[in-house]
């Protein structure tokens, strides 16, 4: 947010000229909401629950789009030998690869998506949860007189609401608050978030206002009282990023895409050095597929180097020394789980001048808080990132500025690591793999073309990942004359209603809990991350008592009442996720369907068992793939923030 170094000159100007602007809308903002699709209409009694759909595809039957797998002959592969073919290939299944074959697929394109492990496993689930401009951004674009900076917030404003809109059900405004502890950065910040507002236009979500000391301490009271001065409050958008993330590949399949988790590209498929296909390797079965394509499409964010240097061999094979220029600039973001009681339950906190420079918020998501983040650079992009204990002791020691009672290590339930996907233009990167110039260095995102005709989409936020999607899809059609003719239509995701939200409205959660008399806990959760997809889960919660047990008591406990327990994450939801949303591993489910592993790390593990009890009866699972999964799932949670030499941790067996 705008920071103290800046010089009184800039303040002065700054705050006067805006104080006419701050006092009227102070008087009249408190209420106005510019989202008209976020009003809530009138009960419809007559409104009736979806209570039954035709289940999508199985994961077999899509496989079977792919052709018959292809008996290996070694890595002279001939294209004729593809037994499938695809207007385009999108491979990497997070935020950016999901919108894209979303895009394509609505305007008529024949799509597949491929994702080396499960939608959303990599950044795209460990992000600050933030559908927002980044007020930061217009700090620089302000102070820096950069239009880029500017383009960047107006663009990713116009973004927010497109977030909100498409997926209420997963999404939601949120109001952040500054805490206040000097008289002259009240204006000035006041100034700052008014200017937010008004660049975006006509999708503000609701006026910044001022808060007294009095009234802050009422909506924070956990901020320190001490040379409190008030509070300046904004607005911004959040969400459920991986669940997001999932529904776009859900809604790109419902529109005629083919998207497949746990497929690996090992290769790629060239003619007269072009890329037109993958050769890509079953990880659940060790089949291969050879597939061709009129475009293949890089969204595989912090990653992109690893296809961009594949694309750079004759043969389309991985180098075996990795090549010059890299063009992701990897920094990695570490983020804290905290108990509800470090922050508002309907409101958030944002602390505007970290030592570091940074800023840091502290949001309630999902009944818990989340805090972060930092900025570490990395040398090389890490497949599985994890926070450092530094890291987490640093959000600690930020937090244990604001506010009034101990911050304890203890109280961190789950932590993660995201890689931010900043890049650089290989045309602006000498053979060494040095910047030639700043303008290499790529803030927004950046859609770059290879000599040999590998698109790769990187760079960007989530809050982009629409307009990131159809940038690269619109160029994509640009350079292959052959998509030209198969397209039908232009781009119509600005205001495409995804899964989940076509029947969803804010009464949901109220007629939830009356058809199927469950308690609200339970109905909020199902109704704010599945929409009208929740009623599906609650026939399958009502059929038998296992289904009502919540997952970390399976193999624990006899089936019976739910409303004894912490958490909403029931066996009904784990089948669903199963048929419906293309779970196959544990982790799928614990840390990316139901978001358990997120939020309650300790909890999480000890459901592991029960989880991959339910996972083998469902999949039909071998003991020994049983077996390694539970071993692979406990890993992998055991570097989710848990207390070093804590007993829960350290006691549990592999």
């Amino acid at each position: 947010m705008f920071k103290t170094r800046f010089s009184k000159t800039a303040l002065a100007l700054t705050s006067v000229s805006l104080s006419g602007l701050a006092l009227a809308a102070y008087v009249n903002s408190r209420e106005v909401t510019q989202l008209k699709q976020h009003s809530v209409s009138k009960s419809d009694d007559t409104k009736e629950l979806r209570t039954s759909r035709v289940p999508p595809p199985t994961r077999e039957e899509l496989l079977t789009r792919l052709g018959t797998p292809y008996k290996s002959k070694g890595d002279d592969l001939e294209l004729a030998d593809a037994t499938s073919a695809y207007d385009l290939i999108v491979v990497g299944g997070g935020a950016t690869g999901t919108g894209t074959a979303l895009d394509a697929t609505t305007r008529g394109l024949k799509v597949l998506l491929l994702e080396k492990t499960d939608f959303a496993s990599g950044t795209s689930s460990k992000s600050t949860k933030m559908a927002h401009g980044g007020v930061r951004y217009l700090e620089k674009a302000i102070f820096q007189v950069s239009k880029a900076q500017l383009d960047l917030v107006v663009e990713a404003l116009n973004e927010r609401a497109s977030i909100l809109n498409n997926a209420p059900h997963l999404s939601q405004i949120l109001p952040i608050l500054i805490p206040v502890y000097k008289y002259w950065q009240l204006p000035y910040f006041f100034a700052g978030c008014l200017l937010y507002d008004l660049f975006a236009g006509s999708q503000a979500l609701r006026y910044s206002y001022v808060l007294s000391a009095r009234s802050t301490l009422i909506k924070h009271p956990q901020l320190d009282p001490q040379g409190l001065v008030g509070g300046l409050v904004y607005h911004d958008g959040l969400f459920n990023d991986a669940r997001l993330n999932s529904t776009l590949a859900l809604t790109a399949l419902e529109n005629g895409a083919t998207i497949l988790n746990y497929m690996d590209v090992t290769q790629l498929l060239k003619v007269s050095g072009k890329v037109k296909g993958v050769k890509v390797t079953d990880r659940e079965t060790g089949n291969q597929y050879l597939v061709s394509a009129d475009a293949v499409i890089n969204a595989t964010g912090p990653l992109s180097d690893k296809l961009l240097e594949m694309s750079q061999d004759p043969q389309g094979l991985p180098l075996k020394e990795p090549a010059k220029p890299r063009m992701v600039v990897p920094s990695g973001g570490v983020h804290v789980v905290l108990p509800d009681w470090y922050c508002s339950k309907d409101m958030g906190l944002l602390d505007p001048s970290t030592p570091d420079g940074r800023v840091m918020f502290f949001l309630p998501w999902q009944g818990k808080v989340i805090a972060g983040t930092t900025d570490t650079p990395f040398d090389k992009v890490p497949e599985t990132p994890v926070p450092s204990e530094v890291e987490i002791q640093d959000i600690l020691d930020e937090l244990r500025r604001y506010v009034s009672f101990p911050v304890k290590r203890e109280d961190v339930l789950s932590a993660w690591c995201g890689v931010r996907p900043l890049v650089r233009d290989p045309s602006h990167i000498d053979p060494n793999g040095e910047t030639k110039s700043t303008q290499g260095l790529v803030r927004s995102h950046l859609v770059y073309v290879s000599p040999s005709d590998l698109i790769t989409i990187s760079g960007g936020k989530w809050t982009t990942y629409r307009e990131m999607a159809e940038d690269v899809v619109n160029k994509t059609i640009e350079l292959v004359p052959e998509l030209q003719s198969k397209v039908k239509n232009g781009c119509v995701t600005k205001h495409l209603k995804l899964v989940g939200a076509n029947g969803f409205d804010h009464t949901l959660v109220a007629r939830l809990s009356q058809h199927y008399h469950v308690p609200d806990l339970l109905s909020n959760h199902l109704a704010n991350n599945y929409g009208d997809r929740a009623p599906l889960i609650l026939e399958l919660y009502k059929k038998d008592k296992e289904n009502r047990l919540p997952i970390s008591l399976v193999g624990k406990h006899e089936p019976g009442s739910y409303e004894d327990f912490d958490h909403p994450f029931t066996v009904a939801e784990l089948k669903y996720s199963i048929v419906y949303e293309y779970a196959r591993h544990p982790i799928d489910f614990l840390a990316r369907r139901c978001r358990l592993a997120f939020l309650d790390s300790n909890t999480a593990l000890e459901s592991v068992d029960g989880v991959v009890s339910i996972m083998a009866k469902e999949l039909n699972w071998s003991k020994e793939r049983a077996e390694a999964y539970s071993i692979q799932t406990k890993e992998y949670i055991k570097h989710m923030g848990l207390v070093p030499n804590e007993t829960s941790f350290w006691s549990m067996p592999a």
